[in-house]
């Protein structure tokens, strides 16, 4: 069973992250705010990632990243 996998057993997939106010995993935040530096400077901006607006596709891959992390958090609790 993949990773993507596990989580939508677990129900981490499908969660209205946004709607519920949830707030994004440390580990997200950490990677959201790096990948945008790093895209940026080094990179040419080529995603153009955004965070801090709804909708922002910095957002969406942070409300992604999220969905893994919890998953590894929850790990001994899985299959």
């Amino acid at each position: 069973m993949t990773d993507y996998e596990k989580a939508k057993a677990a129900g981490l997939t499908q969660v209205d992250r946004w709607g519920e106010g949830k707030e994004h995993h440390p580990m997200s935040e950490r990677i959201a705010n790096f990948l945008v530096d790093h895209d940026y400077h080094d990179y040419g901006d080529y995603f153009c990632w955004k965070l801090g607006g709804d909708g922002d596709n910095g957002e969406t891959l942070a409300f992604q990243m999220d969905a893994f992390f919890e998953l590894l958090d929850n790990a001994k609790d899985l299959p």
